[in-house]
């Protein structure tokens, strides 16, 4: 078996949430603790970094990333959803999980793997192999939720992060903030202290319900450190903050974290981490303007985004078609000129569907057959035009083939 045969098996075998949607969602751990017990339970022998948060928890993921690896640790990173290559999703001091890895493991523990979800069989495929590496610390980021997320089993950690709590994901996390993040709010542990990023009242009242039945001590991602290089990302210094306060906590918890090289590495966190579809700019070129790519997809996330943009803008968009994007589209200026798009997947929202949503909330534009002349189309329109500015975000699978 090759690495083209082994993602093949992974992808077309195992029900996988990203491509199959709520098919592919699990109720309960029990899934994931089986396959620990195929492994031998790694995640016994494993330090862990755990975050879970609705928009913010994969940057604040590979900041910390860059701030352990700074410091000279073996750093395992564990992420989700990938953009392009399955293997973003495991790496080690911003390498990727070898192929042979991810062949041998196929390979392995494919007859076993009776009904589990692509998912757990992932988070496995991690555990095993940071394990097999000997990581100092594994950055760990939920996939959904938290409570009843595969990564909740792990048995405890060095500190646990909940980063911004917002509405998505309602169909299985439920549809109030207080629900929602009640579900962030179960990667707590047992005396394992909490930081928390900025968040709306009454998620952070949940956490610290949580926390008092934890006995957890509480930490706020409000210190916006000096000396850093602000970037054009609308969260940059919220995500920072958080990141700066993480790192602050588990000094206190005896780890060795000089300051000045946190505030290094997170401003260099891109480069350091592999960070990749997260406010990422593409230079311009003498026929294309320059390309802002981003994954904002839900309602903080775009908000957020669009109030961190000037001028006249035009938006390269795409939805899968599970969701009704209204109340997204509906944060976005009128007058910006839409590229409504759909990516290669049998989740995605066919584009007069989704030009009727924009419609409806007065957003005009045009429709393209594919994801590459929508970008082609927005990049040529704005070449040479200073005050206009392309566009990408929506559906993660837009971004994947934008990249």
């Amino acid at each position: 078996m090759n690495y083209q045969e082994a993602i093949e098996v992974l992808f077309t075998k195992l029900p996988m949430f990203q491509r199959s949607g709520p098919a592919a969602y699990k109720v309960n751990l029990d899934g994931t603790r089986a396959v620990c017990d195929l492994l031998g339970n790694p995640e016994n022998d494993l330090k862990f970094i755990h975050i879970a948060g609705t928009n913010g928890k994969g940057t604040v993921a590979h900041m910390l990333s860059a701030i352990l690896q700074i410091a000279e640790l073996k750093v395992g990173l564990f992420t989700s959803p990938h953009l392009i290559d399955f293997r973003e999703r495991i790496r080690i001091d911003g390498e990727f999980i070898s192929e042979s890895a991810v062949v041998n493991f196929v390979e392995s523990y494919q007859e076993n793997w009776g009904e589990h979800s692509f998912f757990e069989l992932t988070f496995g495929m991690a555990l095993e192999y940071f394990k097999s590496k000997k990581v100092d610390i594994v950055v760990l980021e939920t996939g959904m939720g938290g409570r009843i997320d595969s990564t909740n089993v792990i048995p405890t950690a060095e500190v646990c992060v909940v980063t911004n709590v917002g509405l998505d994901h309602q169909q299985f996390l439920g549809d109030t903030i207080r629900e929602i993040a009640f579900e962030k709010a179960g990667i707590l542990k047992n005396g394992v202290p909490v930081v928390l990023g900025k968040m709306r009242p009454q998620a952070q009242s949940v956490v610290l319900e949580r926390a008092m039945k934890t006995s957890s001590d509480m930490f706020y991602g409000k210190e916006v450190p000096e000396g850093l290089n602000f970037d054009y990302s609308p969260f940059f210094e919220e995500n920072a903050a958080t990141a700066f306060e993480t790192a602050r906590v588990l000094n206190l918890n005896g780890w060795d974290l000089d300051p000045e090289q946190v505030v290094k590495a997170i401003n260099n966190y891109r480069n350091i981490s592999g960070q990749r579809g997260r406010a990422e700019l593409i230079p311009s070129t003498s026929e294309l303007g320059r390309l802002i790519v981003d994954c904002a997809h839900n309602y903080d996330g775009i908000k957020g985004l669009m109030s961190s943009l000037s001028g006249v803008l035009h938006i390269v968009f795409g939805a899968v078609g599970d969701k009704d994007p209204t109340k997204v589209l509906s944060l976005i200026p009128q007058g910006s000129k839409m590229y409504w798009c759909k990516a290669d997947i049998v989740r995605a929202m066919d584009v007069n569907t989704l030009s009727d949503y924009g419609e409806s909330v007065g957003l005009k534009g045009n429709s393209y057959n594919s994801v590459k002349e929508a970008v082609f189309a927005a990049r040529t329109a704005t070449a040479n035009i200073p005050e206009a500015q392309a566009v990408v975000c929506g559906s993660v699978f837009v971004i994947g083939e934008v990249i």
